[in-house]
This record gives C-alpha cells, sequence and structure tokens, in this order.
C-alpha cells in the first residue's frame, strides 16, 4: 500500500510537469507577477471565507458541541491541521481525518465515534451538494458554445461518475454496511481481538440512522453550507482570473470550477490532487478563454494560496497535541 501511494503521488509529479510543459512559462510568469498584494490578500480572504463555510457544514452534523462562535473556531484550526495533513502526507487526502478526529479528542474530549461520525456526515453532505453544484455546471456547460459534443460528453460521465460514487457512499451508511461486516467479523477469532473496533462501527452507524432520521434540519444546513463552500470557489476563480488579465463571466467560472471539482473527486487518490487540478484547469481555461496557459496560471496562484496556508496550518500544530507518532499511526493504520 505504502509503494502503491507513492506510485500514485509519482503519477500526480508527472501531470504537474506534463501541464508545465504544454504551457508557456514566461507568459505565465508575466501573469502571475501582474497580481497586486491587494489581489493577494483578497485570495486569502476568499479562500478563509470558503474553508470557513467548510468547517460550519462540518459543526452543525456535530451535534455533541454548540453552535456558537468559539466552537465555530476550534474546528476550524482543527481542521486546518488536518487539511495540512493530508496534503502533506500521500495519504490519498485521507491521512488528516483520524488526525483532526483525535485533535477533538484530546484538546476538547470528544468522543472518537462522535467525531469521526460527524466528519463522514459532513463529508456526505458535501458531496450531496457537489452533485447539485456540478449539475448546475452540466447544464451550463450544454449551453456554451465553445465547448464540442466530445467535451459535453466527458463532463456527463464526470457526472455521472459523481453521481455513482455519492449514492454509493451513502447507502453504505443508509444500509448499516458497517454493522452488518463487524457482525461477521464477530463471530471469528479475529473479531474477539478487535471486539471494541466492531463495537465502535456499530456505534457509529446508529448515529448514522439516528442523523438522518431526527437531524434533517441539520443535514439540510450542512448541505447549504456545503455550497457555499463550492461558491466560494468560484467566486475565488473568477477573482484569480480577474487578476491575471483574463477575466470570464460568472456561468464560466461556475463551470470551470464544476469541471475542476469534478475531475479532483475522480482523482481523489492523488495526493492535494497534485497535477490533476492543474490538468483540469489547462484543459477548461484552455477550451473557454482559448488560452490553456492562463488555467496553469490560475492553478500556480492556487498551489502558492495552499502552500502558504499549510505553513500556517502545521505551525498551528504545535500548540496541539499532535506529532510524528501520530502521523506514523495513521500511517501505519493506512497501510494495513
Amino acid at each position: 500500500m505504502r509503494y502503491l501511494k507513492l506510485i500514485f503521488l509519482a503519477l500526480g509529479l508527472g501531470l504537474l510537469w506534463w501541464v508545465l510543459q504544454q504551457a508557456n512559462l514566461s507568459e505565465i510568469w508575466q501573469q502571475v507577477r501582474s497580481i497586486s498584494v491587494v489581489g493577494i490578500v483578497a485570495v486569502f480572504i476568499i479562500y478563509a471565507a470558503y474553508f470557513g463555510a467548510d468547517v460550519i457544514s462540518w459543526q452543525v452534523t456535530l451535534d455533541t458541541i454548540a453552535m456558537n462562535a468559539r466552537w465555530a473556531g476550534r474546528l476550524y484550526v482543527v481542521r486546518m491541521i488536518g487539511e495540512a495533513y493530508n496534503n502533506v502526507t500521500p495519504l490519498a487526502s485521507m491521512g488528516g481525518e483520524p488526525i483532526k478526529a483525535w485533535l477533538l479528542k484530546t484538546n476538547y474530549d470528544i468522543a472518537l465515534p462522535d467525531s469521526g461520525t460527524s466528519l463522514v456526515l459532513a463529508k456526505t453532505a458535501s458531496m450531496f451538494s457537489l452533485v447539485i453544484f456540478a449539475g448546475i455546471g452540466f447544464i451550463l456547460a450544454f449551453a456554451h458554445e465553445n465547448l464540442t459534443s466530445t467535451h459535453k460528453i466527458i463532463i456527463a460521465a464526470g457526472l455521472g461518475w459523481l453521481v455513482f460514487n455519492v449514492v454509493v457512499f451513502f447507502l453504505m451508511q443508509h444500509l448499516r454496511l458497517s454493522t452488518f461486516t463487524a457482525t461477521k467479523i464477530g463471530k471469528t477469532r479475529l473479531g474477539q481481538r478487535l471486539g471494541r473496533l466492531i463495537s465502535g462501527m456499530q456505534e457509529m452507524d446508529d448515529q448514522f440512522a439516528h442523523f438522518y432520521q431526527h437531524q434533517r434540519r441539520r443535514l439540510g444546513l450542512s448541505m447549504f453550507f456545503g455550497m457555499l463552500n463550492w461558491i466560494l470557489g468560484v467566486v475565488e476563480l473568477y477573482v484569480i482570473l480577474s487578476l491575471i488579465g483574463h477575466p470570464v463571466s460568472w456561468s464560466e467560472a461556475w463551470l470551470i470550477e464544476a469541471a475542476v471539482q469534478m475531475i479532483r473527486t475522480v482523482a481523489f487518490f492523488i495526493p492535494a490532487g497534485i497535477g490533476a487540478q492543474e490538468g483540469a484547469l489547462m484543459l477548461t481555461c484552455g477550451v473557454i478563454t482559448g488560452s490553456p496557459t492562463v488555467g496553469v496560471s490560475a492553478a500556480l496562484v492556487r498551489r502558492f494560496r495552499e502552500l502558504i496556508w499549510t505553513g500556517a496550518s502545521l505551525l498551528l500544530a504545535l500548540g496541539y497535541r499532535v506529532g510524528p507518532n501520530l502521523v506514523t499511526r495513521v500511517a501505519a493504520a493506512s497501510d494495513g
């Protein structure tokens, strides 16, 4: 498994190298350097709001805490740290999830089943809202004159794959597949050794069932803020493209962002979407604006923002109970 992760990382770096080979590097440099300090600050402010919408989408699924600014701030920092480890460890964007749960347990005494359930529920709500977001992008794609039939078929296939994954992800919770698996394992000698783990899986399934049956308002709120998260991604892209001198319409920015997010979802196994995000922006911006280089420039601005944000997040981690031992345990569990 460890070697497979390194292969995925190498694949992403290979894609990034290929994208840079297709672009005009001097033109990219001119476009990127034209962004003022005020422009960069604006990008970070939009991303901070984007990140905050995702945090609130998570907060409403964790019904053991209060819905106030204090807890929102705590979850904001925890999510920053967890996402930073998602980006710097080759764990297919999953290494940070156990770290988030562990941070809540060790720093705020939130039980692991509660935090684990909330993370899955928030992810489900995010994926539901992404389907709606991508569906709107699909409609906009069919109305855009620059997109050929081939482009539209590819977008339709990407949307279909996204819907399939979301349905499977939801049914795994709705049908209590974890409990079913745990029951089967529990009858074996291995199951006797994993008693606590199996009990935790059953407890999480119970929480899923309770949330979907009795907390539909919270589910709706989580989806609302999840959608706001995607929309703020459109705002960020719109601003970046304007800053580098190639403005697009709001509908075009929505279409491009929807395509990028679908491709990142398909390429979830590549750490931080390296290469996939750049390739998606290069191809979609190339079709919409006529200049693939514009997409690469926008992708590099986002990578710069991501690098600074990740660095700041890792500095915040110094004030919490997280360190190399925890990261090592997460990696070892993933390899297993």
